[in-house]
């Protein structure tokens, strides 16, 4: 016995683990540090929040999870992320999702950087313009890492002759007066003795201390390039200088005669001192001082200013590595966007950030499909003196945003410390969904990342808040007005209307359902069949709008009128019973009935008084009355009213009856 109350014990401990099993398990987005919930209450994230119709993360410190004094998610203090979803409150159903980011300093010695710009004759009006704006905005963007001095910077502006700036500077105002006061333009291009003029000036006047940066600004049309040195070693290209748009040089030199007055040159000119030869001498030692250059130590970037052909053989080689080249337009507007992004990757931790956030299942991105400035907001954040955060432009002004099939990038930005960037837009939940469910948590969004410099190679995961929508109770009842008890049928059937929609194909009416007899003529939805399939009661559609919900009798029982009363979402369903009118016939046999019981009422131990007029039939019965009159009645047009209950039931044992008489006859045949 106890060993059967065990087994029974047991068994049920092990299905009370299933069920909990099968209604609390834990989900994790792909490779996100997360934890995620999904249970009978919906689907949202572990060590959340809930308010209202939102559920966020709490943004609380975990040994899994740092968050830092701010209440974002650290990310080894190199990206702080953080997403929230709070209910509009000025629209209903409306919810702002908030996308956070913020960076930091990279850690990184002094950078010395030089600036070697391309200064022939067409460096002025616009080009010159452009050119002092965009040194503006590269300064701009340093910011404080160039005015505590953790940066400076010099200049080289090269023609057929060459400018410097004879050392380094925090000061872009100082910067621009050497472009404007001191460097001319010419002719000439005399890439080679600008890149030794820089490289020179970086080894002796930079800081022993110091990262040097060469960043080289033109279109890579040398025609003009030093002697080689007497004796100079030629050295077979072994892969420093790489092929480009067909052109290859198969060897190079790397020492030249820089203090000669003799030169070579690609073009026809008066200088005496040059010599004409092939663009490809100028070429090959144009690159030879490019190897010499990065041997040196020096990483270089190379700016192409809408280079031909030859200019971006030239140009790239410039450039340390593939992707320390920078295209850029002939005039130069877009100089300044290339210094930053330069720069960014050497002293921001977000150098080129990119956030990709596709929306949640039964998620209504507002806006999708032509998503535009109108459907969010972008803010730029600095932090003062004072460590509070000020509203500011520059961080956004590049900033790309986009969106497409309900996935929504944002691109193009860099942060570092003290830097960020917040950007809001609006969801619904999509209420009119066939499969909706209220009260219930459903993810904003599908994981969301950050990749700091677009490469791919690093994701960051935000935290992925819930929302959900409130629903409604309808409550039914049946009312019976001047309807005799034998004439009010079972059952009643009924539809739940709603309106206004706004998908098409939403439902609008449900499947047909019962107020019955049994219960009163009573009910309380909260669900309703669609389909055969039971749906939520949502407050309110994909707009926002309040729901109406209605209800329409159908199959209305013959002989009575309906009406409808609602007081919010009570429903008060009436039924009025019709007087009817009977047949000639019918009335001067009922007249002659009446006729006949007043007579012989003096005699009757009890007596029933019917009154018939055309319109209605009513029927009074004494207390004395053992037997009930029954009556039949039709209305005026001859169809019959339902049959009640009475009457059904002496033709059921009518039938049982016949069918057992039959029965007997059967078997006493048989036997006999």
């Amino acid at each position: 016995m106890k060993n059967k109350l065990f087994t029974l014990f047991g068994t049920f401990l092990t299905v009370l683990f299933i069920i909990f099993v099968a209604n609390s398990t834990k989900v994790l987005a792909a490779e996100s540090p997360f934890p995620y919930e999904s249970t009978n209450a919906g689907n949202y994230i572990g060590n959340g929040v809930a308010n209202g119709d939102t559920y966020n993360y709490s943004y609380t410190s975990t040994s899994q999870i740092p968050v830092d004094s701010e209440g974002f998610v650290n990310y080894q203090d190199q990206a702080y992320v953080k997403k929230t979803v709070k209910a509009n409150p000025q629209k209903q159903g409306l919810f702002d999702v908030t996308l956070d980011i913020k960076g930091n300093q990279l850690p990184h010695p002094p950078l010395d950087v030089v600036l070697v710009i391309d200064y022939s004759s067409s460096m002025q009006g616009e080009k010159l313009t452009n050119t002092l704006k965009g040194l503006q905005e590269f300064g701009t963007e340093l910011g404080d890492s160039l005015s505590n001095g953790v940066v400076q910077i010099g200049i080289v502006a090269y023609n057929r002759d060459m400018y410097s700036t004879n050392g380094f500077t925090n000061d872009m105002n100082e910067l621009q007066n050497f472009l404007t006061s001191t460097a001319q333009s010419h002719t000439g291009t005399f890439i080679q003795k600008g890149l030794i003029a820089g490289q020179e000036l970086l080894l002796n006047q930079g800081r022993p201390n110091a990262e040097k940066i060469l960043i080289h600004i033109g279109d890579g049309s040398a025609n003009r390039s030093y002697l080689p040195a007497v004796g100079a070693t030629s050295y077979p290209n072994t892969g420093e200088i790489t092929d480009y748009n067909g052109f290859h040089t198969a060897n190079y030199v790397k020492d030249f005669q820089t203090t000669s007055e003799k030169f070579n040159t690609s073009d026809t000119i008066s200088d005496s001192n040059g010599t004409k030869v092939e663009k490809e001498i100028v070429t090959d030692a144009t690159l030879g001082t490019t190897v010499a250059l990065k041997e040196s130590g020096i990483t270089t970037y190379s700016i192409g200013t809408a280079p031909t052909a030859r200019g971006e053989y030239i140009a790239r080689n410039i450039a340390d590595k593939e992707s320390h080249y920078r295209p850029i337009d002939e005039n130069l507007l877009e100089l300044g966007d290339a210094l930053k992004t330069i720069i960014n990757a050497v002293t921001k931790t977000i150098p080129n950030g990119t956030v990709t956030d596709p929306m949640g299942k039964d998620i209504l991105l507002q806006g999708s499909g032509n998503f535009s400035k109108t459907n969010y907001s972008a803010t730029g954040w600095k932090k003062d003196s004072d460590g509070n955060w000020q509203s500011t432009k520059v961080l956004t002004r590049n900033l790309e945003v986009n969106e497409q099939n309900q996935v929504i990038t944002l691109s193009n930005f860099a942060l570092g410390a003290n830097e960020r960037i917040t950007v809001t837009y609006q969801i619904r939940l999509n209420t009119e969904a066939t499969d909706f469910k209220g009260e219930f948590w459903y993810f904003c969004n599908q994981r969301t990342t950050l990749d700091p410099t677009s490469t791919g190679s690093s994701l960051l995961d935000f935290p992925i808040p819930s929302i959900k929508a409130p629903t409604v109770k309808l409550s039914l009842e049946k009312q019976w007005k001047d309807a005799p008890e034998a004439v009010i049928p079972d059952k009643i059937d009924y539809q739940v209307i709603r309106t206004p929609l706004i998908t098409p194909a939403a439902w609008t009416a449900s499947d047909t359902l019962s107020l019955t007899k049994e219960k009163n003529f009573k009910a309380t939805l909260s669900t309703v069949p669609i389909l055969s399939v039971n749906n939520d009661l949502p407050l309110y559609n994909n707009a926002g709008e309040t729901i109406s919900y209605s209800v329409n009798e159908v199959n209305i029982p013959e002989g009575f009128d309906f009406s409808l009363n609602q007081e919010n979402n009570h429903f008060t369903l009436i039924n009025t019973y019709k007087e009817t009118s009977t047949s000639t016939t019918e009335s001067s046999s009922s007249e002659s009935t009446s006729q006949s019981s007043t007579s012989d009422s003096n005699s009757s131990e009890s007596s029933t008084t019917v009154v018939t007029s055309t319109e209605s039939t009513v029927i009074e019965t004494s207390e004395s009355s053992r037997k009930p009159a029954v009556i039949k009645t039709t209305s005026a047009s001859g169809k019959s009213y339902p049959k009640t209950n009475d009457e059904r039931a002496s033709k059921i044992w009518m039938l049982i009856g016949t069918s057992l008489l039959g029965a007997s006859l059967y078997l006493l045949k048989k036997f006999n």
